[in-house]
């Protein structure tokens, strides 16, 4: 495939060129997730709450995933923007051992706490044995899931941002044709005879796209036309000064976002004092609101690959000036998408269930949760110097500040002191946006991210 020079020509040019493929491909893993939720909401209202009782314990075994994919990508930009090609190769080659190691520990110990951990959120016996059935087959392949975003972070920051989409787009189009087949014993609309493996088929879908997508990414990495020349061998030859480099950058991203997630269950805590039908609804806004902020996230991984090439030839003006078109394009974007949003809330949640119950929660919820898309939006967008750089602390002080120090206690004093109704949980997400935002922008402004610069690259030429 096709590689950029991302560190000539124009910004925007670059940006757009390696964001709008990231978008789409991005689009394309969320719309699987999304259609995965359809029919996941055509079984009944307790098969998505089991799913967003797993999918929320899984993101805090997903930490393990963030502290090398965070920290590898300024690595690996770095090293293709140097364009020494030994260094490129040693480091996609460390980040996949890596990356293989801690998802064996990953899933080794989600599988160990899974169902204790559940039973803490519920003791709705069918809940707990859907969570059970959807998430143990997750947990097996979860070297997979995550060495499969190591294949799409190597690509995409060696400049090369169509493989990624491809490959995203063919597993989403897999998972979307399997997950029918798998679940019903009857496939709707079509009428066939399916596998009727019900919520294990999902996961099943899932894990069978994971998988593929992970294999074809490999094969372009590892295959006779790489320009790499990367072995199976190099697998098992960890240079520790590339992995600790990767873990002193990613670690502090890592620790918020371990923060971010252990909040993440607290705020599942409160969802669940209204009741499952609650839990159902929080469980579709998560799924809805991923694919809202797809656009914002294309910027966030298009973006830090451009800031990584950048400053990686030292161009740090013009890696500034990526980050702050990026967070211009993302806050306007998100304006338009949390407009549509909230008129068309009440058909976008009728795709997911016909409870009238779970509508009546979810429709007013959704409006009032969309108006948090523009922070995002923008916040994320000049957050790609910070990926791009190796500076990571913003992440880790804007999720104590946005989440733990705001959103938290507002939901405690709305949930079970005020005792107010579910749109205040959803309203949580628009002061925890404010927060996160206010704390991104100061460090941007700030410039100590340049203090981060001279030491990174330095350290990164060392390990070669």
């Amino acid at each position: 495939m096709r590689k950029r020079d991302l560190t000539k020509g124009s910004v925007i040019n670059n940006l757009l060129f390696m964001a709008l493929p990231a978008m789409l491909g991005l689009f394309t893993n969320t719309l699987y997730d999304i259609v995965d939720m359809m029919w996941i909401g055509r079984i009944s209202a307790t098969a998505v709450a089991s799913v967003t009782v797993f999918c929320t314990i899984l993101g805090l075994i997903s930490v393990l995933n963030s502290i090398i994919g965070n920290g590898s990508v300024p690595v690996l930009a770095q090293s293709f923007g140097s364009a020494d090609l030994e260094k490129s190769r040693k480091a996609v080659a460390n980040t996949f051992a890596f990356k293989l190691i801690v998802g064996l520990v990953g899933a080794l110990l989600l599988y160990l706490i899974l169902k204790p951990t559940i039973s803490l959120f519920t003791k709705d016996v069918n809940m707990l044995n859907g969570a059970l059935e959807y998430g143990r087959i997750r947990t097996i392949f979860l070297p997979i899931m995550f060495s499969s975003y190591t294949v799409s972070t190597a690509l995409r920051c060696s400049g090369d941002s169509k493989s990624p989409m491809y490959i995203a787009i063919l597993a989403s189009v897999l998972n979307i044709v399997l997950d029918p087949i798998f679940i019903f014993s009857r496939i709707p609309i079509l009428g066939i005879k399916g596998l009727g493996l019900g919520i294990f088929g999902a996961a099943l879908a899932t894990v069978i796209s994971t998988t593929v997508s992970f294999l074809i990414g490999f094969w372009i990495l590892f295959g006779p036309k790489s320009k790499l020349s990367l072995r199976i061998s190099d697998l098992f030859k960890i240079d520790w000064t590339v992995a600790m480099k990767i873990t002193r950058i990613g670690g502090p991203q890592a620790l918020a976002n371990l923060l971010r997630n252990m909040a993440n269950v607290i705020i599942l805590g409160f969802v669940t004092l209204y009741g499952t039908m609650a839990v159902a609804a929080f469980g579709i806004l998560g799924r809805i609101m991923g694919l809202m902020v797809m656009p914002s996230n294309g910027l966030v991984q298009g973006g830090g690959a451009v800031v990584g090439q950048n400053v990686g030839c030292g161009k740090i003006e013009r890696a500034e000036k990526t980050a702050l078109i990026a967070g211009k394009l993302g806050g306007g974007i998100m304006i338009v998408v949390s407009a549509l949003g909230f008129v068309f809330a009440p058909q976008i949640m009728g795709l997911f269930s016909n409870e009238i119950e779970v509508l009546a929660i979810g429709i007013p919820a959704f409006r009032i949760a969309f108006l948090c898309l523009p922070i995002l939006g923008f916040s994320q967008g000049i957050a790609t110097l910070f990926i791009g750089t190796g500076y990571t602390l913003p992440f880790f002080i804007g999720g104590i500040v946005g989440q733990w120090l705001i959103q938290v206690p507002f939901l405690y004093l709305v949930s079970r002191v005020l005792h107010l109704p579910f749109t205040y949980i959803a309203a949580s997400f628009i002061v925890y946006a404010i927060g996160e935002g206010l704390v991104t922008l100061y460090y941007y402004r700030s410039g100590k991210w340049r203090n981060t610069i001279e030491h990174n690259v330095s350290s990164l030429a060392a390990s070669s």
